[in-house]
């Protein structure tokens, strides 16, 4: 556990820090302690990110760095960075480097004679570690039955989170939509217009600017419907709520995913593959179908000629749209038969 540092002591603690630091052998927790001294004068935020990540990643494995010597590049980065790597955590593992770069440079600040510039070296191991298990964005079951694959998805998810509605309703619109999860994670209730029949995107992170227009069918409809039933339901509340009526995190459906068989074959971001290779082996209208992955393929010549560029195909894109959620949807209800 990390000792508490209380205002009172705060003054000395820094007046003192260079001598205590200079003149022993420090080992990974005073490291620890008196760095986060040393940063009393960041933000609450930032100073709560710096405890959590030692508390929960660093402080565990305090026993293994009694001393500076020990904390040498391979040694931290087997046995503090490789362990959040083997979770999937991959921010959560950038983020503790960065931290430990942040303390190994506060260190060398007091002990001249000792580098640690080969901490540095730990990014290329994570960056490597990501490329060859877990960068894996556009990872899909797309290789045979894609119906099949659909349908053992959400067998899989369900069983797994039976009680969650909202995650299950969180896949189900990811299905429907193909949008990424950001732009879904921030739709709000105000967005939905029944009467028009039409999903308003505010901002996509291709279409910036006036937004994205998403035509409705009755099954999107009514799942939508559902979703808003379980949420607070004024206007400008998200549609998918964490317990404090906030936005859910993007990598929310992530780490559901993760937690399931599919962990490794099947991503959030794969959804969208499963659709765009769904359209390719069905014979449909590229353009059409990038323009449902809210892809801008085309250039500002050809949004000139074609006057339907303009509104990213919607009429097009509603036809596309109405029989990719039917073929999900009858997917979906087969398997529940």
């Amino acid at each position: 556990m990390l000792r508490k540092i209380g205002n009172e002591n705060m003054t000395e603690g820094l007046s003192t820090i260079s001598h205590k630091v200079s003149n022993s052998n420090p080992s990974l927790r005073t490291l620890c302690e008196e760095f986060l001294i040393s940063r009393s004068h960041n933000s609450e935020s930032t100073q709560k990110t710096y405890g959590r990540l030692i508390r929960n990643h660093i402080a565990p494995h305090y026993d293994s760095f009694n001393s500076v010597d020990a904390m040498t590049m391979s040694r931290l980065g087997h046995i503090i960075i490789m362990p959040i790597l083997n979770k999937g955590m991959n921010s959560t593992a950038s983020a503790a480097i960065s931290l430990l770069i942040m303390i190994m440079n506060y260190a060398t600040l007091a002990h001249e004679d000792v580098s640690f510039k080969n901490i540095r070296n730990l990014a290329k191991i994570v960056n490597m570690k990501k490329k060859d298990e877990y960068e894996t964005p556009q990872r899909a079951m797309v290789n045979k039955n894609i119906g099949k694959n659909i349908q053992y998805i959400f067998r899989v998810f369900s069983a797994r989170h039976p009680k969650n509605k909202q995650v299950n309703n969180l896949l189900l619109l990811s299905f429907y939509l193909c949008l990424r999860q950001s732009e879904i994670l921030s739709i709000k209730v105000k967005d939905i217009n029944f009467k028009r029949h039409n999903l308003h995107i505010a901002k996509t992170k291709t279409i910036k600017k006036a937004g994205f227009d998403i035509p409705m069918c009755p099954i999107l409809e009514e799942l939508l419907i559902e979703i808003i039933a379980s949420c607070p339901g004024n206007p400008d509340d998200y549609i998918f709520t964490n317990r404090n009526k906030g936005k859910l995190h993007t990598s929310t459906l992530e780490c559901y995913l993760i937690k399931t068989e599919l962990r490794g074959f099947q991503t959030a971001h794969g959804i969208r593959a499963i659709f765009s290779t769904w359209a390719s082996r069905n014979n449909k209208d590229s353009l059409t179908s990038e323009c449902v992955l809210t892809h801008k393929t085309w250039n500002r010549v050809q949004e000139l000629y074609n006057r339907d560029l303009s509104s990213y195909l919607y009429n097009k894109r509603k036809k596309l749209m109405k029989e990719w959620i039917t073929y999900v949807h009858d997917l979906i209800k087969t398997k529940d038969n």
